[in-house]
Order: C-alpha cells, then sequence, then structure tokens
C-alpha cells in the first residue's frame, strides 16, 4: 500500500538505522522520504538544510483493507445511512467521523467493511482507504496505544518506517497534514474509549473517519451514530441458511422445508445475533439437514447453549467475556446478579433489589451496562439483556459470586416482587382476603404504583417474570414467600385471564405447600387453579381441583375456606348446565357466607344465583339479587364486581324483553370494565349490545360482536366461537 519513494537527486540512497523512533539517520546527500502522503526531501545546500516544497506522490493507498463477507445480509437501512454519511461531495460540512455502535457479535466491523467496500468502488476518496484494528475488544490483547496506532496508519498513508516521527503528537500533526490534502477513508475499528481515537479523527475537509465500537464513546460529541441491534427473524434466518451452503431452502422440497422448520429454531435461539447465526452456520455447513435438528436440540439448553456456540475458531463465550472484563467492579457484580434473574428483562427496582442499593445508585451501574451494549433500556426504567448475554450472566453469577451472595440476591428479588404484586393487588383488589394480612411480608424495594393504571402496568410487563420468581421462592428458605406470591397475583390473573401464568405461579406454589404440609394453603391455591380451569371451560380438572380444596379445608377447619370450594363447584354445575344443582349449590354457600358475615362473598355468590335462576326462567329472582350484589359492591368500591354485576343485569333485562334497561346496564358495564382494565367484561358487555341491537340494526350488532371477538380472541376465550358463529349468520 505504500507510495514508492522518489530517487534522491542522483546520489545514492543513504545508509540508515531504524530504531523504535522510527526516525531516519541521514549520512550525507540528499534523504527523501514520503511523510503524510507528500515528499519532503531535506537538502543539504551551503550547509544548510531546508525542506523541498511538497509534491503529490505516485499512487494513493486504496483497496488494502480486508474484505468483507460475501454473504450481508440485514442491517441495510443502517448500510445506507453510513454510505450517506460518507459522502464529501454531498456533505461537505458534515461530521468528519461516523460512529457505528452495538454489541459484541452484531456486524459492527461487517458494516463497516461494507461502507468501505461501498464508497471505494464509488471513488468517493481519491486519497485512498486506510485500516486499523485498534484492538479494543480484543482477547487477551490490551487496546492498540494511539501512537502506534498512528503510526500504522502513516506506513499505510505512504510514510516509510523510518520517517515516521517518534512522539505520538508528532504522528498526530504529520497524519493530520495528509488527510487536509485529500479525502482519505480512515476505517478505526474496535476502538475502546474515545481517547483511543481523538488524536486519529480527521481535520476538517474531505476526509472522513468510521469509528467501531461496543461503547457508545460519549465524548465523540460530533459524530454521527449508527446503533446496531440484532437481526429480524427472517432476516436472521436468511443469514443463517446462505452462510451454511443451503440457499434456496425450503421451496417446494419437504425435506427443504423441514431444515427451514430448524433453522427457525436455531435463528432463534441465537436471537437473531450475527456471530452467533454464522458460528452455527459453520457447524452445520456441509452437513445433512439432519444436522439442522440436532442443532436446534441442542441450543434449546440455556445452561448449556453458549459452549454450543463454538464453530473451534469463534467462540461466543470469549466475545462476552472480552465486554465483562471492561467492566468495573460494580458494574460486574451487578452484571452478575442479573444472572440469577428468571428472564433477561427487568425493572430498575428491581436490580435496586439484586445489589441490595438504592435505585438512584443502581441508575448510573445500569447506564454504564447500556453504554457498554451489555443490556439496553427499552423504555424508561426497563431494562432488557440478549439472551445470550443473559446465559452469560447466569455463567457469571456461579462462577464469580459466593453461594451465599447469590442466595442473598435472590431473597431480595423475591421480597421486591412480593410486596410489589401485593401493593399492586391493594390497588386492583383493595377489599379482598389475602394470605398475607395474617402471615405478614417481608420488606422489599418497591416502586410506587399511584393508580389502578400503574399497578395493571407493572404486573402485565413484569408477567413473563412471575413463574419464575415463584420458583425462586419456592427453592429459597422462606418457600411460604411462592404461595404468597402466588396469592397476590390471582386477582390480576383473573382480570386479566392470563391462564399460562396463573397455573405456572400456583402449581409451583402449590407444591411447595405439599412439601410443607400447609393445608389451608393448599386449599386456596386449588381452589384458585380450580377457577382458572373453570374460566377455559376445563370443568373436569377444576372439579378435581374444588374436590381437593374441600378436603384440604376441612382438615384445617376453615369454615370459609369451605364454603368458597362449594360456591366454586356451583360453577362446574353451571357449565355443564345443570342449573337446578348450581343453584342449590349457590344457597349453601350463602347460608355458610351470612353466618360469616362475609359481605363479599355473599354478593358474590347472589350474583351467581342469578345467572342459574336466568336459566331457571326466574328473571325477576335474578333481577333482585343482582341489584342486591350491585349494591354491596358499589359501597365497597369493587369495580371489576360491579361490571360484571352490570353485565349480568343487561343479560337478565334482555331475558325479561326490557331492551331498552338492557341496554343502558350494558354500557355501564362497558365504561366500568374499560376503566377497571377488564378486557373479558368489556368483551361481554359488547356481546350483549350486539344481542339487543339486532333487530334495529344488525349493521350495529355485528360492530360489537367485532369488538368483542377481537378481545374474546386476544384472551383465548372459548366465547370467541359463540361470537364468531353469531356475526356469520347474521351476514348470512
Amino acid at each position: 500500500m505504500s507510495a514508492s519513494a522518489a530517487d534522491g537527486a542522483g546520489q545514492d540512497a543513504p545508509e540508515q538505522q531504524s530504531g523504535v523512533s522510527g526516525t531516519p539517520r541521514v549520512s550525507g546527500g540528499v534523504h527523501n522520504t514520503v511523510s503524510g502522503g507528500v515528499f519532503y526531501g531535506p537538502v543539504i545546500q551551503g550547509g544548510q538544510v531546508t525542506i523541498t516544497a511538497p509534491q503529490r506522490p505516485a499512487g494513493a493507498p486504496s483497496g488494502g483493507f480486508p474484505p468483507p463477507s460475501s454473504v450481508h445480509i440485514g442491517h441495510e437501512a443502517e448500510l445506507a445511512s453510513l454510505v450517506a454519511a460518507l459522502d464529501p461531495a454531498g456533505r461537505p460540512s458534515g461530521p468528519a467521523a461516523c460512529l457505528v455502535t452495538g454489541p459484541g457479535g452484531v456486524g459492527k466491523s461487517e458494516l463497516l467493511l461494507q461502507a468501505a467496500h461501498t464508497v471505494h468502488r464509488q471513488r468517493r476518496f481519491p486519497g485512498g482507504v486506510v485500516f486499523v484494528d485498534l484492538q479494543g475488544h480484543a482477547s487477551g490483547t490490551p487496546p492498540l496505544p494511539p501512537g502506534e496506532a498512528l503510526g500504522r496508519l502513516l506506513h499505510q498513508l505512504g510514510v516509510p518506517e523510518q520517517a515516521i516521527p517518534a512522539h505520538t503528537e508528532d504522528r498526530a500533526a504529520a497524519y493530520r497534514r495528509h488527510l487536509a490534502e485529500q479525502p482519505v477513508l480512515v476505517l478505526l475499528d474496535n476502538a475502546h474509549d474515545s481517547d483511543q481515537v481523538h488524536s486519529m479523527l480527521p481535520p476538517p475537509g474531505g476526509s472522513r473517519a468510521v469509528v467501531s465500537s461496543r461503547r457508545l464513546l460519549p465524548a465523540l460529541d460530533d459524530a454521527h451514530r449508527i446503533a446496531l441491534d440484532v437481526l429480524p427473524p427472517d432476516a436472521a434466518v436468511r443469514l443463517l441458511v446462505e452462510v451454511s451452503g443451503h440457499p434456496g431452502a425450503g421451496a417446494g422440497d419437504p425435506a427443504a422445508a423441514e431444515l427451514m422448520r430448524h433453522a427457525e429454531r436455531i435463528a432463534q435461539r441465537c436471537g437473531g445475533l450475527p456471530l452467533a447465526l454464522r458460528i452455527a452456520a459453520a457447524r452445520v455447513r456441509g452437513k445433512q439437514p439432519a444436522a439442522f435438528a440436532d442443532l436446534a436440540t441442542w441450543l434449546a439448553d440455556e445452561q448449556s447453549r453458549l459452549y454450543e456456540l463454538d464453530d473451534g475458531e469463534r467462540r461466543m463465550t470469549s466475545v462476552l467475556a472480552v465486554s465483562y472484563r471492561d467492566l468495573d467492579q460494580d458494574q460486574q457484580r451487578l452484571f452478575a446478579l442479573c444472572g440469577v434473574t428468571p428472564g433477561p428483562r427487568w425493572g430498575i427496582h428491581a436490580a435496586a433489589a439484586l445489589m441490595g442499593l438504592p435505585p438512584a445508585r443502581v441508575r448510573r451501574l445500569l447506564e454504564g451496562l447500556c453504554g457498554a451494549h451489555m443490556m439496553q433500556e427499552e423504555e424508561r426504567g426497563r431494562y432488557r439483556m440478549h439472551g445470550l448475554v443473559h446465559d452469560y450472566a447466569r455463567e457469571r453469577a456461579g462462577e464469580d459470586l459466593a453461594p451465599s451472595g447469590r442466595a442473598a440476591a435472590v431473597d431480595r428479588l423475591v421480597d421486591h416482587y412480593l410486596a410489589t404484586a401485593d401493593r399492586a393487588d391493594r390497588v386492583l383488589s383493595p377489599h379482598r382476603y389475602r394470605l398475607q394480612d395474617e402471615l405478614g411480608l417481608p420488606s422489599g424495594i418497591t416502586p410506587e404504583l399511584p393508580s389502578r393504571s400503574a399497578a395493571l402496568s407493572w404486573l402485565s410487563t413484569e408477567c413473563d417474570n412471575l413463574v419464575g420468581i415463584c420458583r425462586a421462592a419456592a427453592e429459597s428458605t422462606a418457600p411460604e414467600r411462592s404461595w404468597l406470591l402466588a396469592d397476590a397475583l390471582r386477582g390480576y390473573f383473573f382480570l386479566a385471564k392470563a391462564w399460562a401464568p396463573w397455573e405456572g405461579t400456583h402449581r409451583v406454589a402449590l407444591a411447595a405447600a405439599e412439601r410443607a404440609g400447609a393445608h389451608r394453603e393448599q386449599g386456596i391455591l386449588h381452589n384458585s387453579l380450580g377457577l382458572a380451569l373453570l374460566e377455559q371451560r376445563d370443568l373436569t380438572r377444576a372439579a378435581t381441583h374444588y374436590s381437593a380444596a374441600a378436603r384440604h379445608f376441612e382438615t384445617a377447619g376453615d369454615a370459609h375456606g369451605s364454603a368458597n370450594a362449594i360456591e366454586n363447584h356451583a360453577w362446574v354445575r353451571h357449565y355443564s348446565e345443570d342449573y337446578a344443582g348450581a343453584l342449590d349449590e349457590h344457597l349453601q354457600a350463602l347460608r355458610q357466607y351470612e353466618l360469616l358475615g362475609a359481605e363479599r362473598n355473599r354478593a358474590i355468590t347472589l350474583r351467581g344465583m342469578s345467572l342459574a335462576e336466568m336459566e331457571l326462567g326466574r328473571t325477576t329472582d335474578a333481577i333482585e339479587h343482582l341489584r342486591e350484589a350491585g349494591r354491596i359492591f358499589d359501597e365497597r368500591d369493587l369495580h371489576l364486581d360491579a361490571a360484571m354485576t352490570l353485565n349480568g343485569l343487561g343479560e337478565a333485562y334482555a331475558k325479561a324483553g326490557d331492551l331498552r334497561a338492557a341496554r343502558l346496564h350494558l354500557l355501564r358495564a362497558l365504561r366500568l370494565s374499560r376503566s377497571c382494565g377488564s378486557t373479558y367484561e368489556e368483551a361481554r358487555a359488547r356481546r350483549g349490545l350486539g344481542s339487543v341491537s339486532r333487530a334495529v340494526s344488525p349493521r350495529l350488532a355485528v360492530h360489537h360482536w367485532e369488538r368483542a371477538l377481537h378481545h374474546y380472541t386476544e384472551l383465548g376465550s372459548p366465547e370467541a366461537e359463540t361470537v364468531r358463529a353469531l356475526i356469520a349468520e347474521v351476514r348470512a
């Protein structure tokens, strides 16, 4: 890449000695060197040394930088943005530096080289292209000192080794002089920090630099910034298949289609990270399609997934280890502690609980981890790790944290979730009975939940973590926290119809209660599980849980729990269309609640009785019981219960033929269900409004039913098929 040196005014080249400084030693005659891409000829005339005027060398460095991969899929928009920014003619006053940031393995170097080759082919930089790997994130190698990096760049720009100045400042001056002469593109790959690259940024003019780093390099104030993220699923699969040597897979061939299905599983388990995808592709390159199935299975194991992403030359663990090594001690501790969390997403208060520090102090550590691209802030106060990074955090937790430290962090995390779930539940269901009212709660770091919407937002956001947290509680030294947490979440699960976490948390908690021999708690959990199954119309399993609940309550001598089991089983009879049997069990439970003075339970039972009475043609009794139930719910500000009761009244008046009263109650139910966040009761109100509108306005009826169908489908409710049939009937 060096330009050729000019002859020295007809004289022989002097003897030179090259040392660490790289400065030439002149032994008489004229010595010409190339510095900064122009000729600086020391000429001796009359005993005086003068410097000749600069002249342009015969050639310019070009094409000596590494080639990009032959398969480049994904990050097309980012590539276009970078190429546009590297246009000295189009943006003469634009930033002299472009910064490409992102986590290790996301494809920063690839993007840098793709852009460089694009603009090189377009001859945008007459002075050529130079490249240096700054080794800012190399395993076992310290970052390249700025002086050494400048020396390498000057050499590529045509400066012989012996003419490169000794000191970093002099090298930087010579480098800037060259870049001021002709537009040059400088590629600075793998920068460690801003200090490492400051001396290599071009002066104002036509030259440009592209810097890549795993860090945000905030001190590069004027840089044009491009942040890389993982590939979307379709691009990830295409990259995997192309690099593995199976292009065109899935085009009408059953075996190829099967390969594509396994490729999708692999891409999902690589999290769309380009380096992980390329390593996975190397693992199956040249092998039969069955190798895809094997690798997909191996990558499913979170405990060993990182070690499967090793092709003998590239290892995901090595990439992540370098980023971890660059963190300071407190950041490393927080990173490792994040490995004890059940999932890769959490809030700032959960992180504060892990560290046992106030959120304000932990926020700066989280900012540092985000700056190092070890996690990212999804929204204000909410953070996410890439799945593979979370796997590595789990490994670091196992190796770098003492067992006692891990256990203490888990305890603090469980206490955080338990205390926050209890706080949210008291906002959503302020008057219901809770186990924790008797047993008490440990203190925990919790966010403020000033409103119903804030409580719902926290619960819905954390929903994916709840089963894992419940399992962590069950396996801790205080397993009773698992059933306290499950009980605190029941109201939200019922409201949101979140079947999977409802069943998952309660089964974990039930197993813990069984091990502890806690009969009353087992009865409560069986009752709750029965309700989850009843809501899905799994009547057989619901009945099994209600029977088990009755046995445990009897053993514990809990009269209130026994009444709950009877009342809940009445619904199994109701959905089995045994309305007389359901009404009989409702009445049994009602008498017990009246003896116990349990007014809320009495109101719930009256509401259940009304539905059985409607089916039996006793509409007047149903309306009377619903009005009494509504009065009790209104007195206690139980909005969800009140919305359910209003829906019942709308249905009862419709059966009685009073469509005006039915419509008014259903509209009130619609408004109240929206305000309390019950999608299910909103759908129920829409279904009822469609029915009362059908005779006068089929179009309005279909409108309400379509909204109901949307909600029922979103919730996975069996009511969706009934509403779909109503829509089809009217349209036919």
